[in-house]
């Protein structure tokens, strides 16, 4: 790392691995928001870096901000290109046309952004010692991790796999593209322009903070950084008696302050029939959220769909995601949608149906049967659908 207390020179380097659908995108911000002013002033030079051994090709041309006449270009020679205008004696783009594999691969650098699907580009970064940046995306939602996020948590979430798209499969070739990776090049963006700022001695830096977060659900969790202490605003279980619920419920109040205490005591005490049943009761699917340390956030959505809970203060990875069906346990579309853009952030998923429940769990050995082929649903077990005991308790 090119710490600034060792600086001899007024020279910055920013090094971005991926020029996709996150790596294009926030290049196009970053780079016009450095080209002008007095951040730009205060440097002898800002140099970008960008590695990637990909060339643009038709599919990419949907999301990832190149134009028609750059297919077949090398990614990182498309996006110095495209920038020209902007470049100059002060600010330069550098295309690197190959990938990150190993440190030497990288020219030393201030700042790291990791915009590419690599599990080995991650870990080579990860282990660099610089101020480094890792985004993540999936459909609509996306993660963002840096270097002040607890080690332990990044070395669990960067396991060995193939790389994926940033869009769902069958994105591009039905037109449903999502927007995830453009939130999380404006993350990128913004982190690099404000870490530059500090950098060059600006005073009261507001850095993007590491989070999970989509554009349908909105913010869904803090990731546990290594000086954290902040708390956050999770529903404390209490045993309500079920007639007080009942009436509460019966007079329009499902969401009222008793009635979520009353379903995170369900989930804590593994009451899935009872759970269920209030649902049932108020009418609409509910979703529950125990947090890495055990604080239980409770959503209602609607009759037909709820989405994962929006966990404000939450500590990832989340233990439990648990939400009700109005009749019957299975993995619906939306479902499993949700397990493929969070599967980085939620070990063990259950739907709650009538008289059955199902479970899911990214805890699996080599046997196990698995809810996809590929990554990110073949991180998921596949497993039997399980009737309530009569007590209410699951049967195992």
């Amino acid at each position: 790392m090119r710490y600034e207390e060792y600086r001899t020179t007024n020279d910055y380097v920013i090094s971005i691995i991926g020029a996709g659908g996150i790596g294009n995108n926030l290049l196009s911000a970053l780079v016009p928001a450095l080209h002008r002013g007095g951040l730009i002033e205060s440097t002898d030079l800002v140099k970008i870096c960008v590695y990637d051994s990909d060339e643009v090709s038709e599919k990419n041309l949907a999301h990832q901000g190149f134009l028609p006449e750059q297919v077949g270009m090398p990614k990182v020679r498309a996006c110095e290109m495209a920038l020209a205008p902007f470049l100059g004696e002060k600010l330069k783009v550098q295309p690197c046309v190959w990938d990150v594999r190993e440190i030497d691969d990288m020219e030393p650098s201030d700042l790291v952004i990791v915009a590419v699907d690599s599990s080995v580009a991650r870990k080579v970064v990860h282990s660099s010692g610089a101020l480094w940046l890792d985004l993540r995306c999936r459909g609509d939602g996306y993660i963002a991790m840096d270097h002040t996020v607890d080690p332990s948590f990044v070395s669990r979430r960067t396991p060995e796999q193939p790389p994926l798209s940033c869009q769902m499969d069958g994105a591009i070739d039905s037109g449903n593209i999502q927007f995830g990776h453009l939130w999380a090049a404006a993350h990128g963006a913004q982190w690099a322009l404000q870490w530059l700022r500090y950098l060059t001695g600006s005073d009261n830096v507001p850095i993007p903070a590491p989070r999970a977060a989509s554009l349908t659900l909105g913010e869904l969790a803090k990731l546990p950084v290594t000086d954290e202490d902040e708390v956050g605003r999770p529903v404390s279980p209490e045993g309500h008696p079920r007639e007080a619920l009942n009436s509460l419920i019966e007079d329009g109040h499902y969401d009222c302050k008793d009635v979520l205490e009353g379903i995170a005591h369900m989930a804590e005490n593994e009451d899935w029939k009872g759970l269920w049943n209030l649902a049932d009761r108020i009418g609409r699917e509910v979703s529950v959220i125990i947090d890495a340390e055990g604080l239980i956030f409770v959503d209602i959505g609607t009759r037909g769909e709820v989405l994962p809970a929006r966990p404000l203060g939450a500590t990832a990875p989340f233990m439990r995601w648990i939400h009700t069906h109005p009749m019957d346990a299975y993995w619906s579309s939306t479902d499993l949608e949700s397990l493929s853009a969070f599967s980085p952030l939620i070990t063990e998923a259950m739907v709650l149906g009538m008289d059955q429940y199902k479970r899911s769990t990214t805890i699996v050995d080599e046997d196990t049967p698995r809810l996809g082929t590929q990554p990110p649903l073949s991180n998921w077990s596949s497993e039997p659908t399980r009737m309530y005991s009569p007590a209410g308790a699951q049967n195992e």
